[in-house]
Order: structure tokens, then sequence, then C-alpha cells
């Protein structure tokens, strides 16, 4: 903890240099603390500045009064779990002890310090959250992170948990990140500054504050060269010679910046004696233990290498080091520099630091370990056994990235081929289950290269699904590999594997919809647990086989134990997702989901974004699905960021943005087709036939919906039959195919549409006020269904039927108040086309009522009776089209239904029909 007292230092004006911008966001979120939360991250290259920035916004936050929490990134510190986040509570003992016995634990058991069963990563975070919680109740925070792009796997999972829920809290979360890692990192819930190169009098200043007596010529070559680089502009200069500066002898022809920065280093260091460079380099590999000096002396005495306190003094000397006089902990000028000393060192010093570092660290320790295995170079047998015990460890801890290195490692120090192919097995395994999909990939065909013991095919078949499934929707490896998995699965080794297998198929079978695919699963569906059945029903063929399964997964739901493995909960949200009965503000879902890995997340996230859709939270839909489909191609899964595209795509469809669905359709089904992903392809037609309707385009719509599920037929490779048969009915109805309709809603009542979920049950109801033959009665029973508020989209359209049949029985009260209601639903959800005819439906409403001597024009539609009134103004059918964004066929077909309903044979004859009537 750092306690801010007296006035803030003097520093660097960062006007000055350029970074108001910056600086200003950063006081900012300082400065407003109290009143929310929020996270910083400061990006840019190596050099840029950073760290600078860092340290001043630290500075002011301790001037306000805030409590400073440090994470320094370790390079040589990223494969040991949880090794930042031990930086972060180690120093909060005190404010440990008031968690809830639960979280206490399961942080203890993270950082090693307790013992029983590991907790997964999200219940790590979520106890992490609630400390910050603790400490926030104290005094207001400010989490400084500094390289944030080292820290191992597991803390930065963490972090990206906290950073996403910090708005709730008095907490500032303030970080670095090198621009190069940006891509690959989580920024959701983050404001990214970018650092940028200085511009040009920024520039000057700093290089004639820093270093007043260059020339004219070695300050325009180092200006010119350093482009920006606040770095190179400070340590350029250094490496000059004093004629050089003063321009009495030539620059060198080649100055390094960026990448060539890293060898401006390694120029230094290769000037040092070879004992002050191995010093260096133990204090590089050490990771923050080097900084307090003990570990990295040891190690230089166990080594014999040279007087540490002389070589200590050459290597401050040369300005690659900073001793604290007070603490005698050192620091690394730059992180570029325990870059360089590792990159430069030959592999033989290499590998001496490492046995000398794994020589005084202590016994059973892991890093001990690691040192140990990267000082090895010929095959270990023993070492390879430990690394893979300490990779099961790893792994039954939350650690699986770690533990995927460890095998890999081990695999590399492996004495038979037996024994490499199976520890590569299974880093692939746990690379793909902790989200690292390219990395399980690369590891697959190292696998396939050396060969595969057949105790381990399982495995193998195992991960090959799941990358491929998941990395690219390939479904095929899954239904040729999955089954006989299932059925070989060596007894309580392959238990942990045997739902997650079950799912995949589930996965497969769903988007294939291939029959017999769902085959192989029922016939082993036995002991497999009441969601994995449930699922099956509602996905495989939800109008024969889903009755009830709404009470049965609320019954179930009920007995769930938060202890469930993964598998189970996929499973889980597999059948919520079928029933459209998932809401993640649930106390039980957010629990859960703290619980588990990226790839359950990602899962959770496309289900809740849809969810969204349906419950009318359709701003928030579209930010999710944006924000998942990012984060889901920064890790490479193609399938994730296929399915919340088209779930975005709902939205898109429903607000009558008619180029971007065509654009998601264009991209996104030669995908589909190429794959077979049938369930994909419905919903890209479904989303069609929903834009079609949103934009009065209803001849369109029935083209789409018809095509998925003829009217009165039910084909069991539909699953989300739901999502398509109100369109389907309203679609007919607008285009005079009543029968068609009616006929729909009888099949979906006969086949007990309204027993699956409670939005089966509310969509059909909505259907049948679509053809009943008393509005009133059909409409008014769908206002009283349980939850109709639930599904507000509908729920307008209904209204919108409601009053435009009103206000064609001349009820124009009633008709208005329905009008009016379905208006401003739409409007909330921004539904331009909706809530335009609504308005219109309206406008209508308000004109005076057409006199007795009036000739009945039908019962046009709306869209009939626009369309005759543009036909009445002599304007042809493409000029209505472009109007009405119709086709030109499509306005022929109304017009074929419109000559019948006036009593007219020609389109000479509709002006005359509509004479003395109101017009639409």
């Amino acid at each position: 903890m750092v306690e801010g007292t007296g006035a803030a230092p003097d520093r660097l004006d960062p006007e000055a240099l350029g970074r108001g911008a910056q600086w200003k966001l950063l006081r900012e979120a300082i400065e407003t603390v109290h009143g929310a939360g929020r996270a910083v991250w400061l990006c840019g290259e190596a050099g840029a500045g950073k760290t600078v920035l860092l340290e001043q916004a630290g500075e002011l936050a301790a001037h306000r009064g805030l409590r400073l929490l440090r994470i320094h990134g370790a390079e040589g510190e990223r494969n040991l779990p949880f090794a930042a986040l031990h930086q972060w509570v180690w120093p909060l003992s005190e404010e440990v002890r008031e968690l809830p016995r639960g979280a206490r634990a399961a942080l203890e058991r993270a950082l090693g310090t307790g013992s029983g069963e590991a907790a997964g990563p999200y219940t790590v975070a979520a106890a992490t959250l609630d400390l910050l919680g603790v400490v926030a109740r104290r005094r207001p925070a400010a989490l400084l992170i500094d390289d944030l792009h080292w820290i191992d796997a597991s803390s930065a999972e963490v972090l990206h948990f906290v950073q996403r829920r910090l708005a709730a809290l008095p907490v500032v979360l303030l970080a670095t990140v090198r621009q190069e890692a940006l891509a690959a990192t989580d920024t959701t819930g983050v404001r990214v500054l970018g650092i940028g190169p200085l511009g040009d009098e920024p520039a000057r200043a700093l290089l004639r504050r820093l270093h007043p007596g260059l020339s004219d010529p070695a300050r325009h070559r180092i200006l010119q060269e350093s482009a920006g680089n606040p770095l190179a502009l400070a340590e350029l200069p250094a490496q000059l010679r004093a004629e050089e500066r003063s321009g009495r002898l030539p620059l060198p022809e080649r100055l390094p910046l960026g990448e060539r920065l890293g060898r401006m280093f390694t120029r230094r260091v290769t000037a040092l004696p070879a004992s002050a460079r191995f010093l260096l380099l133990l204090c590089a590999l050490a990771g923050r233990d080097g900084q307090a000096l003990s570990l990295v002396v040891a190690a230089a005495e166990a080594a014999g290498a040279g007087t540490v306190a002389e070589d200590l003094a050459a290597a401050e000397d040369s300005g690659l080091l900073v001793v604290d006089a007070r603490t005698r902990h050192v620091r690394f000028r730059h992180p570029l520099v325990r870059s360089s000393l590792v990159e430069s060192a030959r592999g033989t010093e290499l590998r001496r630091a490492h046995a000398a570092l794994a020589e005084v660290l202590p016994e059973g320790e892991l890093r001990r370990l690691t040192h140990r295995a990267a000082a090895t170079v010929a095959a270990d047998e023993t070492l390879a056994a430990a690394l893979d015990e300490a990779a099961a460890r790893t792994q039954a801890r939350g650690g699986a990235t770690e533990a995927a290195l460890l095998y890999a490692r081990a695999a590399g120090l492996s004495a038979d081929a037996d024994s490499r192919g199976r520890r590569l097995v299974a880093a692939a395994c746990a690379s793909s289950t902790s989200g690292h999909l390219d990395r399980a990939s690369r590891l697959l065909d190292q696998t396939l290269a050396h060969g595969v013991p057949q105790d381990s095919r399982h495995l193998l078949h195992f991960t090959r699904a799941l990358v491929r499934l998941h990395a690219d929707g390939d479904m095929a490896p899954a239904v040729e590999l999955l089954p006989a998995v299932l059925d070989r699965l060596p007894g309580a080794a392959g238990a942990a594997l045997r739902l997650p297998s079950l799912f995949m198929l589930y996965l497969a079978a769903g988007y294939t919809a291939d029959s017999r695919v769902w085959e192989a699963i029922a016939v082993r569906l036995d002991g497999t647990g009441t969601f994995a059945r449930l699922a099956h029903d509602v996905w495989s063929d939800p109008v024969r086989r889903a009755h009830g399964a709404q009470e049965r997964f609320d019954a179930a739901l009920e007995t769930f134990s938060e202890d469930a493995e993964a598998g189970e909960f996929w499973l889980l949200l597999w059948a919520a997702a079928g029933l459209d009965g998932l809401d993640d503000e649930a106390p039980l879902f957010r629990r859960l989901a703290h619980r588990h890995s990226y790839s359950t997340q990602a899962f959770l996230g496309n289900v809740c974004a849809y969810g969204d859709y349906l419950r009318g939270r359709w701003d928030r839909c579209v930010e999710r699905a944006r924000e998942g489909a990012t984060a889901a191609r920064v890790r490479a899964f193609g399938l994730n960021e296929a399915v919340l595209r088209y779930t975005e795509g709902y939205v898109l469809a429903a607000r009558g943005q008619r180029q971007a669905v065509e654009d998601l359709v264009t991209s996104l089904r030669p995908w589909a087709a190429a794959r077979g992903l049938t369930f994909v392809l419905q919903r890209l037609r479904a989303m069609q036939a929903l834009c079609a309707l949103a934009l009065g385009d209803h001849e369109t719509a029935y083209g789409h919906t018809s095509s998925i599920t003829p009217p009165g037929t039910f084909p069991p490779g539909v699953t989300k039959l739901n999502m398509v048969f109100l369109d389907l009915v309203e679609s007919a109805v607008h285009t005079g195919r009543r029968q068609e309709a009616l006929r729909h809603v009888v099949a979906g009542r006969a086949a007990g549409l309204g027993r699956i979920s409670a939005h089966h049950a509310f969509v059909l109801r909505a259907a049948e006020a679509m053809v009943a033959d008393d509005v009133d009665a059909g409409c008014t029973a769908v206002y009283a269904s349980p939850g109709a508020a639930h599904w507000p989209f509908e729920l307008a359209r209904v209204r919108l039927h409601h009053g435009a049949w009103l206000r064609r029985q001349g009820r124009r009260v009633e008709a208005r108040q329905h009008l009016d209601t379905a208006r401003r639903a739409f409007a909330g959800l921004a539904a331009g086309p909706w809530a335009d005819r609504a308005g219109q439906e309206l406008q209508v409403c308000d004109e005076p009522a057409p006199t007795a001597a009036a000739r009945p024009v039908g019962d046009l539609t709306a869209q009939e009776r626009r369309i005759a009134d543009l036909v009445a103004r002599g304007l042809t059918n493409r000029e209505i089209g472009a109007r009405l964004q119709l086709s030109p066929r499509t306005v022929a077909g109304h017009l074929y239904r419109i000559y019948p309903k006036l009593g007219i044979t020609s389109r000479a004859g509709v002006a005359r029909a509509l004479g003395g009537h109101e017009p639409p």
C-alpha cells in the first residue's frame, strides 16, 4: 500500500510531450473514481513512454488519497499460474481474512497457500473481485499494472474478469501493454489509449531537456532516426562517444530503433565483463525475485560467477540496471533490457544460468523444476515425469494454459516415442480446453508426426474434434470420431471427457441436422443425466419429444449443483437455449459463469446475446455480440464468431437493415454450406424473412419462411421453428394466404407447440390472434398470457395487428391505444420500419372518416392500401417498389390481390375505386 501525502511531484509535463489528451483521461479516471470505476490501458510500442505516464498517474492517485496496488509483468513468470495475482494479493493478507470462507479458500488454493481441490479460474476471479471490494470499501484504490502483456494467462483471465466489472467499485485499473500484444488481448470493458510517437516539437523539446549538449547535426540525425520514440531519444545519444555527440566525429552509419533498440542494449551488454553479463542474465531469468538480489546472488555464487559486488557495480555503471540504495532492490531501465539479455545470450550461458537458479531454489517448487528443464538438453525421463506430474497438478489448480507448456516440455525431454506422444497429446488437450486453439493445432501436428500410443488415442480424437469444431465449425471429426471415443473411454481416467465429448456430438447434430448423429447420441444417453436427455429432446425433434420440457428444465435447475463439471453446464446452457429460457441476470447463471474457462464463457455469451434479442434488449445484444465476435476472432474460435455475427443479424433484420443483412448472409452462407451447417443456413434464411417482413415485403418473407417450414408441417431437421412460426403466419396473412396461415396454426396447436416452453406458447398464441375470426378475443388472450412482457417484439406486432384491425372496423379510439403502444414499443427497440408502420396507421386514424356514400374498398391490408394509393397517383411498379423497398414482382403480387377486393380488373380502375375514401 502506498499512502499519498503532500503535493504531487513535478514531472515531465504530459502536455508539452504531446500526451495531453491521454493525461486528461487518466486524471479524469482517477479523480472520478468515487463515482464509478474504470479500466484504462496505455498501449504503444516498446519505449513509447507508457511506464512514465503510468508512474505519473500512480503519483497523482497517491496524492488524491487512493491506495496503490501494483503488478509488474515479468517474462520469466509467464508460465507460472497466478504469479501476477500473487503480487497483488500477497500484501492484502488482512483483507483476505475478511472474505467469506469459500472465496478465501479459492484464493489460497490458487496461490498455493491452501489445501483442497482447486477452484476453477472464474471462481478465483470472483473471489478476487470480492477482495477488491473489501479493499475499496476502506479506501478507493488504483491498480497499476506495468507490462500487462507479460503476466501469466491465469492471472490475465482474473484481471479481464475484474476489469469488466469495475463500474460498481471505486477502483481505477491502469495498465501498460505493448501494441503488438493488443490484438491477442481481451479489451472488454477497457478504454485503450494509444501512446504513439511524439510529434516533431515534443520530440525536440524532450531531446533538448535530456541531452542539451548535442550538436545540430547529431540532434537532427537522432530526431530523424528516433521517429518520436521517447526511449530512443533518451538512450541513443547516451551510446555515442563524446566526439560524436559534439559533432567532431560523424555518427555511425546505422542507428538502432524499434527492434534495433534491442541491439543497442545488446551492445552495452557485450561491453561488460562476462561475469557481469551472467549476473544480468540471472536477474532477467529470475523474474521478480531477481529484484531482491538474494536469489541472484546465491545463484551467481553457486555458479562460481566472479565477484558479485563488482559485477553489480559494473552493471549499474552501464546504465542497464538501477539499484535502490535503501532497499538494495534492482530494476532494469526498460523491459527491452531483459529481452535483449535473453535473446543475445548463447545457449550454453542460458542453460548455465537456468541450472544455477534451479540449484538454489527450494526443492519441490515449480520454478526449480522449470529452470531444470530449461537447463537440460538431452532426454531425461525422470525430469520429464516430474514435469508431467507438475502439469497435472497445475491443470487441477485451473492453470490449463501453463499445464500445456509443462506437458510440451516434458514431451521434449521424454526418453521414448510413446511417452513423447502421450505428453504431446496431453499438451494439445490442455491448450484446447483453455481456449488456445492455434497452439493446440500446432501440438496436434507434432503429435501426429511423432506417433500416438494406443492408450492416448481417445484423447487425441477428442482434442482433434474439439479444435476443428470450435476453430472452423468443422463438425466432421466430431461425427466420425466421438461415438467411438464415448464407447472406449478408459474408466475413471476418461470420465472427465464423457460429457464434453457428448456435448460436441450435440453441437454437431444440432448444426448439421443429421438424424444419424442424433441416433448415435440417443443410444449413449444412459447415465448422462437430466440435462443431457432434455437437450436431446429439445434439439433433436422438439414438437415430438419436448412437451413439458420447460417444467422438466425448471425442476432440474432447482437441484443443479454449482460444483458441476463444465460438460454438465454446457448441456444445461444448450437445453436453455433450445427453450429460449436463459436469463443471464438470474443469480445461478451469474455464479456458474464465473467457474469456467473461455470456451464456456463464449458459449454463455452466445446464448445470452440471443436471450437479449428475445427480451428486447437489442442494443445490449448487438454490443455483446460484437464484443464476443471480436474476442472469438482474436482466439481463433471461428464457430463462436459466426454464431455471434448471425445473432447480431437478428437485430439487424428486425430493424429492417436490408443491406447489412444481405452482407452478413453473403459472408456466412458459403462458409456454412461448405460445412453442412443446416442450422446456420436456416437462421440466415429466417433472418432474410424477418428483414423482408420489417420492410413490408411480405411476399419475399413468405417465400423464405415457407421454405424452412412449409405451412402445416414441422420437419424434424428444423429445431428453432418457433423463430419463424409467427413470421410465416404473419406474411401469409398479408399476402392473402389466410388458409395457409390457418393450416400452420392448427398444425402448431395439434403438435403441442405451446407445451414446449413459455416462448413457444406465446408465439403460438400470437399466431392464433393473427388468424382469429374474433381478432379482439385472440389479441386479448395474447395480452393476458403469463410473462407476455418478456417478448416485447412479438407483443408489439400483435398490438399493431390488433390496432390496424380495429381501425378498419371504425373503432378508432381503441385502435389508437393499441397502435400508440405498438409504436412506442417499436421505437424503444429502434425498429424504425415497424414504428413507421404503426405511425402510418395512427395517421389514418386521425383523418376524417369516409362518407356514408363512399364505395367500400374491400378488406385491404395496410400495405395493400399504400400500394393502391400510389397506383392511383400514377406510379409504376418499379417506382412503388423503390419507395416501399419492395421488388417490382412483389408489387405486382399485391396488385393481383387488390383488384378483386376493389371489384376492378385493371390498373386504371384503382383511382376510381379509391375515390372518396380515406388515403392510407
